[in-house]
């Protein structure tokens, strides 16, 4: 989900919704597929081992693009499963206030599509569910959308961010190309940003977009919570050197400050020339590059990495039908071919959490390094989450109010110690 770059916006990745929340049942949906033929369903009810049927609803948000994805996975499994009638429900805005409404209305889907940054808020509303690791990509995505030790959602899409690169201006500037497997140091980063910055230049050029703090915290090595999510770590070196680093390359002008990025679009000023990197490159920018006039490359984020966005399937507690909706949440999160649909053409918008799938996402670009994004969805940090994000949220934003990460004048240094014990106040209530 897009989320507005700034410290303070990183923490909504963490929840937006805290609470208590009642149970699920079924509704009318907006939208569904038709059925498959009458010979073709006999066929399958045949073949079918689970002998499941009835009717489910699946609500899920995205771009038109995840939407052309996801329906395509849902239509892999009417195929397989046509004893079950599946309905979608496709919100294009407002997700999670929307899914909080229908919860407190008991008008809910049966599957939610959930992000372990929003999962806390959730957790209580859903099945616990169990897997075999052996078919995910790795043991973290599963631990990303755990609550309390057990799994609420199942792991079904990965949405980690590389940097793309203008290989025309990186040559141009002296700078040579970055290995396509392995990430830039933060300092081999800082350097070839200052060698790429034009202040000169018509309109001013810069090395990069402002990294968003959200990946560059992890890019220093450090993160939001310690002691298993029970203390803040905003206090910790590591934290402090990112926002040092965003500070001090924005009045080196390596990279724009908050008045000159106001309002303006950064994949737009990659485009167009204006910044040599774009660090927040999520695999659904990729067709924006068709047609583009300069030759571009894909690069793993550099440092120890950045941050990933782990979604998974929620089965709701009160569902009337858990076994079809186990069925279902089965299917499109270890099944390749459903895999493949959502994570195996132009219209994939993350890396395919079945490990059987992700060479076909590496071939959606073969002229691209693809890897980049497989390497991210193995080694980056997952969401870190909790529940008090509301309260958090609003401590946080003294980080932009105050000091030069966003728009204030003080050190980090000398705010962050304090944000980190209110909010450690805020977690021990």
């Amino acid at each position: 989900m897009n989320i507005k770059k700034k410290l303070s916006a990183a923490v909504l990745i963490i929840s937006v919704f805290t609470a208590a929340l009642a149970g699920c049942s079924g509704t009318k949906p907006a939208e569904e597929s038709a059925a498959p033929t009458a010979a073709k369903q006999e066929e399958m009810m045949a073949e079918n081992k689970e002998g499941t049927g009835g009717r489910i609803v699946f609500a899920y948000w995205g771009a038109e693009s995840e939407n052309n994805a996801i329906q395509a996975a849902v239509n892999a499994f009417r195929a397989s499963h046509p004893e079950i009638e599946v309905e979608t429900q496709w919100i294009e805005s407002d997700y999670l206030t929307k899914v909080q409404t229908q919860i407190a209305g008991e008008t809910t889907a049966d599957v939610y599509l959930i992000s372990a940054g929003d999962l806390p808020g959730f957790a209580s509303n859903f099945d616990t569910q169990t897997v075999d690791a052996s078919k995910y990509l790795s043991e973290n995505v599963i631990e990303a959308l755990q609550s309390e030790g057990e799994l609420k959602a199942r792991p079904f899409i990965i949405k980690p961010k590389v940097m793309a690169v203008n290989k025309d201006l990186l040559k141009a500037g002296g700078v040579e190309m970055p290995a396509l497997d392995t990430p830039m140091t933060v300092d081999e980063f800082k350097t070839a940003i200052a060698a790429l910055s034009d202040p000169n230049a018509d309109p001013q050029r810069f090395g990069s977009e402002s990294p968003w703090m959200g990946n560059l915290i992890y890019a220093f090595g450090g993160s939001y919570y310690k002691n298993n999510g029970t203390e803040s770590n905003l206090d910790s070196k590591e934290v402090i050197a990112a926002a040092d680093f965003v500070i001090d390359a924005r009045e080196k002008g390596y990279v724009p400050d908050s008045i000159q990025a106001q309002g303006q679009s950064m994949m737009d000023w990659f485009l167009s020339g204006r910044i040599v990197f774009y660090t927040d490159f999520g695999p659904w920018y990729i067709p924006q590059m068709e047609e583009v006039s300069f030759d571009w490359e894909l690069l793993p984020y550099f440092g120890n990495g950045g941050n990933k966005e782990v979604d998974g399937l929620a089965i709701c507690s009160a569902s009337n039908n858990k076994e079809a909706a186990e069925v279902f949440v089965t299917y499109m999160c270890e099944d390749e071919s459903a895999q493949k649909a959502i994570g195996g053409d132009s219209s994939a918008y993350g890396v395919p959490v079945n490990a059987e799938a992700v060479t076909a996402f590496e071939n959606i670009y073969p002229e691209k390094n693809m890897y980049a994004y497989v390497y991210a969805a193995y080694n980056q940090t997952p969401q870190e989450t909790q529940k008090r994000t509301n309260e958090i949220s609003s401590v946080m934003s003294r980080v932009d109010d105050e000091t030069g990460v966003g728009t204030g004048t003080d050190k980090p240094e000398d705010v962050f110690p304090d944000i980190a014990a209110e909010i450690n106040e805020i977690l021990q209530q």
